[in-house]
């Protein structure tokens, strides 16, 4: 995504993620978050000849965050995809994806995600760029992201089981050209541009 999933985010998160809070005075040192896989969606989609948007998920990844809430801009996203887990719901496009003709998942299992900086845009939005790897070719992409939460768990003041257990969560959106990596068939009817959408919850380790 030249203007980026995945945002991995954080998600591409898958890695990915962040940018965020008015910056304090000083920096505290940020904390590892991973994950919640249950509360975590990374969706990419596309125009099907002009006709409707189609779309599919990926179910399996992992990667961490670094991140304090005080210093957003100085957060770190890593995240690992792996490219068997597409899943669109229909078995013939998920085979097909996972083929030589375009993701050639036995040759090219991981799709990854590097975060490179973070700017913040508003009080809770920024842009994470970051290094997007597909079948061996890596491009810059951007992501835009929006903090939704980050302190202790909501939960904590009904449930005594999710008290002192700290999370975030993040929505992200960003385009790119799947020409870039290599993802040429079927175009210009099965569009070039792909967006990727994420919303992610993460835990703080």
């Amino acid at each position: 995504m030249r203007a980026l999933i995945v945002s991995f985010a954080a998600g591409l998160a898958l890695h990915g993620s962040v940018g965020l809070l008015a910056p304090a005075v000083t920096r505290a040192e940020p904390a590892t978050y991973g994950f919640d896989r249950q509360h975590t969606s990374i969706t990419v989609s596309w125009n099907h000849l002009g006709l409707s948007r189609q779309s599919t998920r990926v179910l399996d990844f992992d990667g961490t965050l670094e991140f304090d809430p005080a210093a957003a801009d100085a957060a770190k996203v890593e995240v690992v995809m792996k490219t068997a887990s597409l899943a669109s719901g229909v078995p013939e496009l998920d085979r097909a994806l996972k083929s030589p003709d375009f993701f050639d998942a036995g040759r090219h299992p991981q799709i990854t995600f590097r975060s490179t900086g973070v700017k913040k845009s508003g009080d809770k939005t920024g842009e994470v760029t970051g290094d997007l790897t597909i079948m061996g070719i890596t491009r810059p992409v951007t992501l835009e992201v929006t903090l939704n939460f980050a302190g202790e768990h909501p939960w904590s003041t009904l449930n005594a089981l999710y008290r002192d257990k700290f999370v975030a969560g993040f929505s992200a959106r960003g385009r790119l050209s799947r020409s870039e990596f290599g993802l040429k068939r079927g175009a210009p009817l099965v569009s070039d541009e792909i967006e990727v959408t994420i919303e992610t919850e993460l835990i703080r380790k």
